[in-house]
């Protein structure tokens, strides 16, 4: 009877987790994504391709594929630049929050440059670079609109965990949000490729975690995602395949 009592939890808990795998794998925040004038095309994905919300390419597959291939000795030569944070439909409204929005920007050049840095190590046609370095493409980035994670709900929720009528509850909680945008020059300066995606902050599994105590740090495990599936669209011939990964494990 133990044995029986143990399998419907785990069961229930194994639906939850799926659940919630297939909203955030199939969901597109495209409403959500502000306009601040960073990205020109901002026209909602339709390439299964690609994990983001909004996605534009220009018609320039053969030449992007050769350089990653190395056809005729071609390579790719590319750079981060610092992120921009003057695109905001929502600022800051205090010193604290500045600083913080700052270091969160360091933070996403950081995790997108030494992403790609790891992930081309080993191809010979594909080589990163310091901003300014001739004849390379570059990626520019920005966090378009922020909001924090109130930490205090986060322990109240979890604290109606175990009340009948607390998952309730949690759904009214609204989460911090992050958005951001960003877009590829060739070597010309010439924009080749723009993407934007939103993302509300991804709880922890127990409601709420130390990063939530440090305003905007808990978006770094949005962050670190984005790094993956930027660093998986930017690094790969056209079409290949990226999978958002689940990052949510409270469906609620």
């Amino acid at each position: 009877m133990k044995k029986h009592r143990f399998l419907f939890p785990a069961s229930l808990m194994a639906l939850v987790l799926l659940g919630c795998m297939a909203v955030v794998s199939c969901s597109n925040n495209f409403k959500h994504v502000p306009q601040t004038g960073f990205i020109t095309h901002q026209v909602k994905n339709k390439d299964s391709h690609i994990p983001f919300d909004a996605y534009w390419n220009a018609d320039d597959k053969k030449i992007w594929n050769d350089r990653v291939n190395g056809v005729n000795g071609k390579k790719v030569l590319m750079a981060v630049v610092p992120v921009d944070t003057v695109h905001m439909d929502v600022r800051p409204d205090t010193a604290e929050g500045f600083d913080a929005l700052r270091s969160l920007a360091e933070y996403f050049q950081k995790s997108v440059a030494t992403s790609m840095e790891k992930e081309v190590a080993e191809n010979p046609h594909f080589e990163m670079v310091p901003p300014g370095t001739k004849g390379a493409y570059t990626l520019e980035l920005a966090i378009i609109s922020i909001t924090p994670t109130n930490a205090r709900a986060g322990i109240f929720v979890t604290a109606l965990s175990g009340i009948k009528g607390g998952g309730l509850v949690k759904r009214f909680i609204k989460k911090g949000h992050i958005a951001m945008a960003g877009r590829l020059r060739d070597e010309s300066g010439r924009i080749v490729s723009e993407f934007a995606d939103y993302e509300e902050d991804h709880s922890s599994l127990l409601g709420v975690d130390t990063k939530d105590f440090k305003k905007y740090a808990h978006h770094q495990r949005t962050i670190d995602e984005w790094a993956r599936e930027i660093t998986d669209v930017y690094s790969s011939t056209y079409g290949h395949w990226t999978q958002k990964r689940m990052i949510c494990l409270n469906p609620f």
